[in-house]
């Protein structure tokens, strides 16, 4: 009896050991996916190109084309204005305001934009810009028309802010994928201005095209997308006024990718710049910022839905306590036996007396 107290004390503690391991990895891993969660993604990366309409760039665009068969393409989405500056405050302010010509620069706005609604719902963001000296809210050395975050004076008159727009080095953008291939703390808004040459700007649209060749592969192979709800946007700021089929007068190539957007998803719904700035907003409650994005259609037919079981870490959870659940079966088993067995042990067989034999 006494050695069969000790092996029951045994399995308990072994039991109890299991339970607090599997809830501190699990407690781990959700604080290390620990990112406010949203609607269609928890992080998201926008790539802008420039200066090309959506027919251009599926005929010469061959990665570009390739990514929109493999992920979505959005065959109504319509820049806003030309020339391009007011484009781009129309993607994360929702206005365009005094941005309505190129070369308006900086802090000349004094608009709500983007930042103030992630902030306001601890979220956190980070803009890359190819070229730009990290925390340099003069833009010197970038094309500032092409990156709206100098734009606005709440964010180049706050030096905290001022920090989160980061230098990318051109085409490898190391500084990015540093963020993305990090161990963890990814930022939920990420933005990405490549120099006026990847962008196909000064260059083609081929040479664009190299260059997303070069970096999305990279992007949707980083930690963040492989292991969490993660979502890529590549747009074009402005065409030739090339009418969609379905929606605006100004057709550019607009497409989802990663792990949370539909796979061979083609869609004619009419879209522009302000449904990008309200799909950001409906992913994560954030009050739109006017009317203009408000009455915008969202983007939300683009991805799979939510789901908790969508990341690794999510699906290591599951995993480690299944294990714990399997293992407690297992000892229970050992420790209880069934009653069955429990009577044999206490109440021990009595052997029948023999029958008495007759005499003849």
């Amino acid at each position: 009896m006494i050695r069969r107290a000790g092996q029951q004390q045994y399995h308990v503690i072994l039991l109890a050991v299991l339970l607090f391991a599997s809830v501190f990895q699990a407690s781990t891993l959700v604080s290390h996916a620990s990112a406010p969660s949203g609607k269609y993604f928890d992080h998201v990366v926008t790539i802008l190109m420039e200066n090309n309409d959506l027919p251009s760039v599926l005929a010469q665009g061959q990665y570009q084309a390739g990514l929109a068969n493999q992920y979505t393409l959005a065959k109504g989405y319509s820049g806003v204005s030309h020339p391009s500056e007011p484009n781009y405050a129309a993607m994360i302010s929702g206005q365009i305001g005094v941005n309505k010509d190129d070369g308006l620069c900086c802090g000349q706005d004094s608009h709500q934009n983007l930042v103030d609604s992630l902030e306001s719902h601890g979220l956190t963001w980070k803009a890359f810009a190819e070229d730009l000296t990290t925390g340099d809210c003069a833009g010197g050395g970038i094309d500032t028309d092409h990156f709206p975050f100098l734009f606005f004076s709440d964010i180049t008159n706050n030096p905290s802010r001022c920090n989160n727009l980061v230098g990318a080095t051109a085409s490898s953008d190391q500084e990015l994928m540093d963020a993305l291939n990090a161990s963890g703390n990814w930022p939920n808004y990420v933005w990405l201005t490549p120099n006026i040459s990847n962008d196909a700007h000064d260059t083609s649209i081929r040479y664009g095209d190299t260059y997303l060749a070069g970096i999305v592969p990279k992007i949707l192979g980083s930690t963040v997308f492989k292991t969490q709800r993660a979502a890529l946007f590549i747009v074009y700021d402005e065409g030739n006024d090339v009418s969609c089929s379905s929606g605006g007068s100004d057709c550019v190539y607009a497409s989802w990718s990663g792990p949370t957007a539909k796979k061979g998803f083609t869609s004619t719904t009419a879209y522009t710049h302000y449904s990008y700035l309200h799909t950001i907003e409906d992913n994560w409650g954030l009050q739109p910022l006017n009317s203009a994005d408000s009455k915008a259609a969202v983007m939300s037919e683009f991805f799979t839905g939510s789901s908790f079981f969508t990341g690794t870490g999510q699906w290591l959870i599951l995993v480690i306590l299944a294990a714990v659940v399997s293992a407690a079966v297992l000892i229970g088993w050992k420790i209880m036996p069934s009653k069955t067995t429990r009577r044999a042990r206490r109440s021990p067989r009595k052997h029948a007396s023999p029958s008495p034999v007759s005499s003849v």
